[in-house]
């Protein structure tokens, strides 16, 4: 029988990610499709801190959340960040993907690049937002899911 592999080799193998996961009644309460955002505005970065009140409160993260039943992932991240942020954001493609355990739940990342096209940037349910370079990014604590795109982040700027 071959070993699982470990979660940091499970990370960003996009052979462990479907393109798109249909979820069903019988499978939401096990698995669930989550989105997010690396959105630049030069050589800045947009990270947000979770409120004090939230799960893994007061840790950062890239701006996202949830698809709902019937939404594509890209109108889930375009939504989510229209309701969390206030900006209208274009999807510019996929930074990367990823498969996280938590609570019994598997969660399926997909982490976006997108550039702001319209809005004022409000906090309606963080705790702070920050604009960071790449450089800057590592001195962050993270919530654990976003530890390894922080990684692919790092790793990247060279």
């Amino acid at each position: 029988m071959m070993a699982e592999k470990p979660y940091n080799e499970k990370l960003n193998d996009s052979k462990n990610m479907p393109e798109a996961v249909e979820i069903t009644d019988s499978k939401a309460a096990f698995m669930k499709e989550v989105t997010a955002a690396i959105i630049r505005d030069g050589d800045k970065i947009l990270i947000c801190q979770r409120a004090a009140d939230d799960e893994c409160a007061m840790l950062w993260e890239f701006p996202g959340g949830k698809r709902e039943n019937g939404e594509t992932l890209e109108e889930c991240i375009i939504r989510e960040i229209r309701e969390e942020l206030e900006l209208d954001i274009r999807v510019l493609g996929i930074f990367t993907k990823s498969i996280y355990h938590f609570n019994n739940n598997e969660i399926y990342f997909t982490l976006y690049n997108a550039e702001i096209i319209g809005g004022e940037l409000q906090r309606n349910v963080h705790n702070a937002v920050e604009w960071v370079t790449v450089e800057e990014i590592g001195e962050y604590d993270f919530m654990p899911a976003d530890i390894g795109f922080v990684e692919k982040i790092l790793k990247e700027r060279n």
